[in-house]
This record gives structure tokens, C-alpha cells and sequence, in this order.
């Protein structure tokens, strides 16, 4: 599923809703609800990316994109063989690094928190080696009537159905009835998509493994 693919602005999300919903609430606070609904859904639909760099003898500190914190890597792994003037192309097969938590004692290769948007590796490499991260996406912040939703546009619903839930659940009189429609719309909806993911993952089972193993640069 192709989540980056959209054509539809936060303007079209808000004017949709007010014709579905009618309400009274100022655009900071409709932005913020998207913005805690997008989070929502990138967890809801495990939205992955991949982040890879090359180590450098004696830097055990590397910067992360900003959409990636430690807390949301998935996996870590890193290339058995080493990048040099006799082997300019191949790392060889990739191993899993295991995740230390803060104060931890390391006793075997792993990765850390570095804090300030950095993953450290450890111990630290004293060669060029290939890493490849798979993390949980974050999506970027909507602050914009122009701003383009971020997701893929079978999925816009998700974000109608739980800011709606939202708009239900506030003010003075809520309808929780109301509310509960919603809901149940937006998680049968993450139900198909997750389905629909899952499909696409056992049709193509290897794509993960081909990656891992056999890019070349």
C-alpha cells in the first residue's frame, strides 16, 4: 500500500467533516485532532520505513532521520562483511542486533538509545559496514489548510471517522452514540486495511529477505 500517494488536503478532510458534522470548532484544534488522529493511525496501520547507513572506523554515534526515534525501530541489522578497496560491493549476509535499554550492560552487539535523534552501535565499528533500520513511520505534523494528508487515499476515512468520533465526544453535550459509530467505522476499516496487507505480505513473502540479503550498491 502505497501511503505516501495522496491528493487530499487537510482542507478537503475539515470541509467533508463540517458537511457530515456540523460543528464550531476553531482550525488549531481541528489540526491538533488530525495531527493525534495520524499518529493514531500510523500505529493502528504499522506503517514501516527503512533507514540505512554505512558505519565509519571508531563512530559508534549515528543520526536517525526525524520521522525515526529509537523507541520506534522495529529491527536493527548489520552487514557480516566489511566495505573496502578488495570488496567494494558485497556485505554479505545481514545479522540482527539486539536493543539495550539505557544502563544496561552490553554483552553483545547491539544498539542504544544516543539521544538528540542518534542510535548508537556497539561495540564501536572499526570498519565500513552496512545498517538497515526498520522502524515505525511517524507521520509529519499538519499545521496547513494546503498540507496534503500523508496516507494512502483508500485510508482518508480513517482519519474523517476518528476526528468526527472526537467532535462527537466533546463540548457540553456529547453523543457518545454518535461517537461509537465512528469508532466502529474507523477500526473496520484498519481491519480491512491490515487484511489487505497481510495479503500482499503472503503473496510476496521474500521481498523482506531479498532486501536484507542481496541489495548491492
Amino acid at each position: 500500500m502505497g501511503y505516501m500517494v495522496s491528493r487530499t488536503t487537510v482542507r478537503q478532510v475539515l470541509d467533508d467533516i463540517q458537511t457530515r458534522l456540523p460543528h464550531t470548532y476553531q482550525e488549531d484544534t481541528l489540526f491538533l485532532w488530525i495531527n493525534e488522529t495520524m499518529k493514531k493511525i500510523y500505529k493502528d496501520l504499522s506503517i514501516q520505513d527503512q533507514y540505512s547507513f554505512t558505519t565509519r572506523a571508531y563512530q559508534e554515534l549515528y543520526t536517525l532521520p526525524e520521522d525515526c526515534s529509537v523507541d520506534m525501530i522495529n529491527s536493527v541489522t548489520i552487514s557480516e562483511k566489511a566495505r573496502n578497496q578488495n570488496n567494494p560491493y558485497d556485505w554479505g549476509k545481514f545479522k540482527e542486533l539486539k536493543s539495550y535499554l539505557p544502563n544496561e550492560k552490553m554483552t553483545s552487539h547491539g544498539y542504544y538509545d544516543g539521544r538528540e535523534g542518534t542510535i548508537g552501535i556497539w561495540p564501536e565499528p572499526k570498519d565500513v559496514r552496512k545498517v538497515d533500520i526498520y522502524y515505525m513511520k511517524k507521520p509529519p505534523m499538519v499545521d496547513n489548510l494546503d498540507d496534503y494528508i500523508l496516507l494512502d487515499d483508500n485510508y482518508i476515512d480513517l482519519v474523517k471517522f476518528n476526528v468526527m468520533s472526537i467532535i462527537a465526544m466533546s463540548g457540553h453535550n456529547p453523543d457518545i452514540e454518535l461517537a461509537n459509530e465512528y469508532i466502529l467505522l474507523y477500526n473496520n476499516l484498519v481491519q480491512k486495511a491490515n487484511e489487505n496487507k497481510n495479503e500482499q505480505q503472503q503473496r510476496y513473502p521474500v521481498i523482506r529477505n531479498i532486501h536484507r540479503f542481496k541489495r548491492r550498491r
